[in-house]
């Protein structure tokens, strides 16, 4: 119950969030925008390393494909940005979940970026049905 609760919290936030950064592009580039956010971001995660966890960051034993993050997030930022002053927040938040649904399936269906594609089964072969899902709620 709780992942469901931070779930929709998430999906509230996102909602705002774009609303923000389409208004943000009345005033700086699609370029500038993601500047920001991803420079507040990485202050606070560094700040949150640093007092929270007492650790040390490291780049290293890390796969060199889980940093492309980085680069998908200004990707997002940016053309959420600029889609949300042409066709609005609601449309362009419904196109991209609809996006963000089916990169999700593919990704959980071939089992891409170690991801445990047997779990996602309709059926383990026990009778029931797959519980990663019903887990959720």
């Amino acid at each position: 119950m709780i992942y469901f609760l931070f779930l929709i919290l998430s999906g509230l936030l996102q909602g705002m969030m774009i609303s923000l950064n389409g208004q943000l592009g009345n005033y700086y580039s699609m370029f500038g925008i993601s500047f920001f956010v991803h420079g507040i971001a990485a202050v606070l995660l560094i700040l949150y390393l640093k007092c929270k966890e007492k650790k040390k960051i490291r780049f290293r034993g890390v796969p060199a494909y889980v940093y492309l993050v980085g680069f998908m997030g200004i990707g997002m930022v940016t053309s959420s940005s600029w889609c949300t002053l042409a066709i609005g927040a609601t449309a362009m938040t419904g196109l991209s979940v609809i996006g963000q649904m089916i990169s999700s399936a593919v990704v959980d269906h071939y089992g891409w970026f170690g991801i445990d594609s047997a779990g996602h089964r309709h059926d383990s072969g026990s009778g029931r049905h797959d519980e990663h899902y019903h887990r959720l709620i």
